[in-house]
């Protein structure tokens, strides 16, 4: 055993011995609900969170696959090619795919782990919502969305948005696992 452990197992062992300290009742009311709060955020206060992060990253989206003709930057145009290859109607459920997945996997990444805990508990309600709000965005930005491939739309955003979700998680939970763990 090295000095500095010798250190440290000392100082552990006097902080064992030392007399018991009661916090006041206020502060220890006070950190226990400032603990409880940031360990469990409200529904409403992820979804704010989520859609400040589906704004920055829907502007990346937007530049390589426009959505119902909206583009933010003309870099690339996936659309045009996906619609040469498989049909209209299959490109729509693409589209709405990467929309939400590039979305939904930056989320899985960049939110706090209680976020995103919180996210994967209501995951379908979140999508859809995100979807439905990414929706009203494009009609408010003068996007003409007809009902059957807006439905396809839809139907990918949300399947896309819940898979990557779920793939993102399972990458940062085995990433931190062999940080922490080693394994």
């Amino acid at each position: 055993m090295t000095t500095k452990d010798k250190n440290i197992s000392k100082e552990f062992g006097e902080f064992l011995s030392s007399p018991e300290v009661i916090p006041p009742l206020a502060l220890r009311d006070s950190i226990l609900s400032t603990v409880q709060k940031d360990l469990n955020p409200s529904g409403t206060q992820v979804f704010l969170r989520v859609i400040g992060v589906h704004t920055v990253v829907s502007l990346f989206s937007l530049s390589i696959c426009s959505q119902f003709g909206l583009q933010s930057f003309k870099i690339f145009d996936a659309m045009n090619w996906a619609m040469s290859y498989v049909g209209h109607a299959y490109c729509m459920a693409f589209c709405g795919l990467l929309y939400l997945g590039i979305s939904a996997l930056a989320l899985s990444l960049l939110l706090k782990p209680e976020d995103v805990r919180v996210l994967r508990q209501h995951r379908f309600l979140q999508v859809t919502l995100l979807s439905g709000v990414s929706l009203g965005v494009f009609l408010c930005l003068g996007a003409q969305i007809l009902l059957i491939p807006g439905a396809l739309w839809i139907t990918g955003a949300i399947i896309g948005g819940v898979s990557t979700l779920e793939l993102g998680w399972l990458v940062r939970s085995k990433f931190r696992r062999q940080l922490v763990f080693g394994t």
